[in-house]
């Protein structure tokens, strides 16, 4: 029997077949019971190492009750099991949560115990899924070719993978150690991600009003309005992204700070002008009708309405009415981009919401529905950087990072601003957990994701990263994500926060990217620089984070 003084803090679920023992040897009497089998090699030796260290084993295994009897008992380690849960006694198979419960209640386990448990297992559809939807951490034993060896769905990516029981071994005590300091590390991660937090609100403060030479350059050429430049400086959707963590900061704790700066912000852009509207000068204005509700301020409210007027009245379409991606020096005409819903179609909802308009509503889904249509994958669920009725293609097919996390950020958004209508509300949900399942799937080990979300050739990206991991993290948060899906937003905030200098600027963030029209290497070239949106995207997943912790 075990001494409870060499108890270990992390506690092992197992399966059996292909795990401990070599399930081409096993031998079956008349009935297809087991009545033999060997061990996968070195796994019996780890099997009672673990045992004698400390560590409280479960058998988690899918079979019949004499098979697992019969096998233990003649190669002589039952002993090393502290109970057995088997599905021919549970009367389900893994991934059914009713096998972990089983095994919780016999070892008088509680939902606080769930980050000490490890799910040791072959098969990633049924071991890995299983572990990973009921909340424990997921280990494949990848020794055998039989079986599942390709990512179906997010649930069956496994959080570790080893070869051998001896890779195993050393896994496990790495993970003990981690377990052991568990709580002095999730108090360490809080109280840098504050820190990082309010460096990053710092530093934003000060990119705010720094002006992008290379966009102003440009303007002085392709100025499409024709008006003042000097109203562009400011006032486009870099800085509008930021405006809105800001806001929201002031949501979440009161400081009145945030709001004066707000406040100190729309002050001074009344006074210069406004620029004439398109897609990207539109998001400055979402936080601003924040601001005009809360503060009941007319010279606030005002130029909203008069944007919201613009937009329900003028904006141009392309066909099938979708807003044309017009920008503040490109027509693109007949094109739709990604970026649009959450640039735009995020204020006309909030609006919609403020002024109880449904026609406002109906055109939100009106043109959700279209850029869904256009540009979303329907296989994997990532949406495509654009779309040109003048061509009928998608440009150069990418499936571009910033781009997408566009979509994963505006969904939850919505769906906090106010309820959808059912049937849209399901389309929402449907299209946003497609994306977040292929996310998690193609996301990098070190919590990254690339440029090009597909291609592990292309640089991974930080704001991209931030939007993925505060949409999915919202998501988690907000009950509209299975909760395995967290794990995977916070090995992005731990990423992230290893890329926040202590100036506060996120590194490792991609300059404004137009149209890739007929490469994707095209976004490869993209200049990697400081921008005010990493920022801003690195700031609302840290606040969305905290809340969770």
């Amino acid at each position: 029997m075990m001494n409870p003084e060499k108890r270990k803090k992390l506690i092992i679920f197992t399966d059996s077949g292909d795990t401990i023992i070599d399930e081409a040897t096993q031998v079956y009497d008349g009935n297809g019971i087991v009545t033999r089998a060997d061990f996968i090699p070195g796994a019996d030796t780890v099997l009672k190492e673990l045992f004698e260290e400390g560590y409280r084993i479960a058998l988690v295994a899918d079979g019949e009750w004499d098979s697992f009897r019969n096998v233990y008992r003649e190669n002589g380690l039952s002993y090393c099991f502290e109970t057995w849960t088997v599905s021919e006694i549970v009367g389900e198979q893994k991934p059914s949560f009713r096998m972990f419960d089983d095994a919780m209640i016999k070892m008088g386990l509680s939902e606080e115990d769930k980050p000490y448990i490890v799910m040791i297992g072959n098969n990633i559809k049924k071991d890995v899924a299983g572990a990973n939807r009921y909340g424990l951490k997921s280990i494949w034993l990848d020794w055998s070719p039989r079986y599942f060896h390709e990512y179906e769905e997010a649930a069956w990516k496994p959080d570790y993978i080893v070869k051998t029981p001896e890779e195993l071994k050393s896994l496990i005590e790495k993970l003990e150690e981690e377990a052991e300091n568990a709580e002095k590390t999730r108090g360490e991660l809080k109280e840098y991600c504050k820190d990082r937090l309010l460096r990053i609100v710092g530093s934003f403060k000060k990119i705010l009003y720094e002006e992008d030479s290379t966009f102003i350059k440009n303007m002085k050429d392709h100025n499409l309005a024709g008006d003042d430049i000097r109203k562009y400086r400011f006032w486009e959707w870099t800085q509008g992204v930021g405006l809105f963590g800001i806001w929201k900061l002031y949501r979440e704790n009161g400081n009145a700070e945030y709001l004066e700066t707000l406040k100190a912000y729309y002050d001074q852009q009344i006074e210069t002008g406004f620029p004439s509207l398109n897609v990207n000068t539109v998001t400055p204005y979402l936080a601003m009708s924040f601001v005009a509700e809360e503060t009941g301020e007319e010279k606030y409210m005002q130029p909203c309405l008069d944007a919201v007027k613009w937009i329900m009245e003028s904006f141009p379409r392309t066909k099938e009415g979708g807003f044309q991606h017009m920008t503040s020096d490109s027509v693109n005409d007949q094109e739709l981009w990604d970026d649009t819903l959450y640039m735009t179609v995020l204020f006309l909802a909030n609006m919609g919401r403020i002024l109880n308009d449904d026609a406002m509503k109906a055109e939100v889904e009106k043109q959700f529905r279209v850029h869904e249509k256009y540009l979303c994958d329907r296989k994997t669920g990532l949406w495509y950087h654009g779309w040109t009725f003048n061509g009928n293609n998608n440009f150069a097919g990418a499936f571009w990072g910033r781009g997408n996390s566009w979509i994963t950020m505006f969904i939850p958004e919505l769906l906090e601003i106010y309820e959808p209508s059912g049937e849209f509300r399901g389309l929402l949900l449907e299209t946003f957990r497609k994306q977040a399942d292929t996310l998690a799937i193609l996301q990098e080990k070190d919590g990254m994701w690339h440029t090009l979300i597909d291609d592990p050739s292309s640089y991974t990206e930080a704001s991209a990263t931030c939007g993925f991991a505060y949409g999915i993290l919202k998501g988690v948060n907000s009950g509209i994500l299975e909760g395995f899906y967290k794990k995977i937003a916070v090995n992005a905030v731990k990423a992230i926060l290893n890329r926040i200098t202590d100036e506060g600027i996120v590194e490792q963030v991609s300059y404004g990217t137009p149209m890739g029209r007929e490469t994707k290497d095209f976004y490869k070239q993209i200049e990697i620089k400081p921008m005010p949106y990493g920022q801003a995207m690195a700031m609302l997943l840290l606040m969305e984070f905290l809340k969770s912790c």
